[in-house]
Parts: structure tokens; C-alpha cells; sequence
């Protein structure tokens, strides 16, 4: 068996609540799409009842050896897998402090500089 991950999309807020602890305290489901031969479509989602406002979901495809069978602990996989990845991703999309250094260009030194670009 082998589970696949086409989509992953994480709403957080905009700005990280300070002293906000991600609650256990979570609603999710798992929608099982399009059933095919060797393939089930599934759809993750979670939603955060309290805490951090949050929402997450994973788009993927559960494909299968020859006649396997779906294991029937596999709403129990994409639940650990799904909460896992998601974790990851909060930590590492929070907020970052990227400096950027503003520089006014007349419309011909710009074109100059692309000009430059472009050789």
C-alpha cells in the first residue's frame, strides 16, 4: 500500500496569537473519494475547536498492490500521518521577519537594469 499526498493546505492566522497554546481539542474527518480498481481518493480535514484558530486538509490517493485489500486501521494512519504533517507545517510557517531594502529607480535607470538582465 502506498499513500499519496497531492494537496496540502494549511488557513492559519494572520498573525501568531501570543500566549495561545494548538488545543488537542480538534474536530476532523476523513471523505473517501473516488473508488477506483487499485485507489480510494481520500480528503483530511481538521479544524481547531479552541486555542489557535486553525484549518488544515491533505488531498491524496491510497493505492494498492494487487488485489490488497484497504487496512482497516487506515483512518488511524491518515490521522497520525495527516496530524503530524501539520504540525510540521505550523511550526515552520510561522512568522518570520524578512527585511527588504526599498530603492527608488527613475523609469530609465530601471529600464537599464533590465537591460543589464538581459544579456
Amino acid at each position: 500500500m502506498e499513500i499519496q499526498i497531492q494537496r496540502i493546505g494549511l488557513f492559519r492566522p494572520e498573525k501568531n496569537p501570543k500566549s495561545c497554546t494548538l488545543s488537542l481539542d480538534m474536530d476532523w474527518k476523513i471523505d473517501y473519494t473516488d473508488f477506483g480498481n487499485n485507489s480510494v481518493g481520500y480528503i483530511f480535514y481538521v479544524e481547531s475547536g479552541s486555542g489557535i484558530p486553525l484549518k488544515f486538509k491533505i488531498e491524496g490517493k491510497v493505492v494498492l498492490e494487487d488485489s490488497e485489500k484497504l487496512p482497516g486501521n487506515l483512518s488511524e494512519l491518515l490521522l497520525d500521518r495527516g496530524l503530524n504533517i501539520m504540525v510540521e507545517l505550523f511550526n515552520i510557517t510561522r512568522d518570520r521577519i524578512v527585511s527588504v531594502q526599498n530603492e527608488l529607480f527613475s523609469i530609465d535607470e530601471f529600464r537599464g537594469k533590465v537591460k543589464n538582465l538581459e544579456v
